[in-house]
């Protein structure tokens, strides 16, 4: 039965990740005051792309052959080990754990970074030194934050964390984990692609030039691995600080999916009234102080606040 609601969850979010990639899209139109596309572009978007063929640069590897399949194993993987319809008595709980998440998401970073190096296209090559820079700083602030976590729960497995956060025995009582909580929140925003960090949807904007000789199938696999990733790290964040659950396993996952649209909501928000940042400035302005949050809240763990 376990296996059956996992099942559940990872197609739930294939299914209604690119709905809520549409309605980010539309909303950020509307803000902007353009009509922007239907809600259901993306989906349209991707279906248009399975039906192409694929091509390959003949500088390319065995490298760009295989990022896709990892890409998108790498991040249905992270989503599969969040305890979202399983809990502490399930026997997938002894490999939800922290660690293990924190190792599938650097590989997932490394896979789509390697995967622009390959192609040997100048676009991809600038586009992936990006990637490792925004990553090089957020890496860090999610590191720091779940090392107060860990530490004031004595555990690194995701359901007992979770169960401690119910039960009232760890939460936001504590500084340490309520000011982490506030470090961890930005990385989100920063994983779900937003200003200045975001992925342009023209190829040939650097932001998206990792993905400048990706087409067709590839390209689809790549976008849905994308979209899944923002799908798990936003739920890492909901399973580590917004612990919410129903009780059942449907209803516990319904309720996730309402959270995680409410977070794209918040996101769009401020990506359209914030500044755009060129990339130095932003990584100055926007990723320092993050980062000094969740040192500061290591700080408060260490005296025992």
């Amino acid at each position: 039965m376990s296996f059956f609601y996992l099942l559940l969850q990872l197609i739930a979010a294939l299914m209604v990740a690119p709905l809520f990639d549409g309605m980010a899209r539309k909303l950020r139109a509307r803000f902007q005051s353009r009509v922007g596309p239907s809600i259901f572009q993306t989906y349209r978007d991707l279906f248009k792309l399975l039906k192409r063929g694929r091509t390959k640069s003949h500088s390319t590897s065995f490298i760009y052959t295989l990022s896709p399949y990892l890409l998108f194993v790498s991040a249905a993987a992270m989503f599969c080990l969040l305890p979202i319809t399983y809990g502490v008595d399930s026997p997938l709980a002894g490999i939800s754990d922290i660690f293990v998440l924190l190792y599938l998401s650097a590989l997932f970073r490394f896979v789509f970074i390697i995967a622009g190096f390959d192609t040997a296209n100048p676009f991809a090559g600038v586009g992936s030194s990006r990637e490792a820079t925004i990553g090089f700083y957020s890496e860090a602030v999610i590191i720091v934050s779940l090392v107060v976590v860990m530490l004031g729960a004595g555990n690194s497995n995701l359901p007992a964390i979770v169960e401690a956060v119910r039960a009232g025995e760890y939460g936001y009582l504590i500084p340490s984990y309520a000011i982490a909580s506030t470090a961890f929140l930005w990385v989100m925003y920063v994983e779900t692609a937003r200003k200045p960090y975001d992925l342009a949807e023209a190829e040939q904007e650097l932001q998206e030039g990792v993905l400048g000789e990706y087409c067709g199938k590839d390209l689809a696999i790549i976008d849905m691995a994308l979209m899944l990733k923002q799908f798990s790290m936003l739920g890492f964040f909901l399973i580590v600080f917004e612990p919410w659950g129903m009780g059942h396993s449907i209803l516990s996952l319904l309720l996730f999916l309402v959270e995680v649209g409410v977070l794209y909501v918040l996101a769009v928000f401020i990506d359209n009234f914030g500044p755009r940042f060129t990339m130095n400035k932003g990584v100055r302005i926007t990723m320092l102080f993050p980062f000094s949050i969740a040192c500061l809240a290591l700080m408060l763990y260490v005296i025992g606040v």
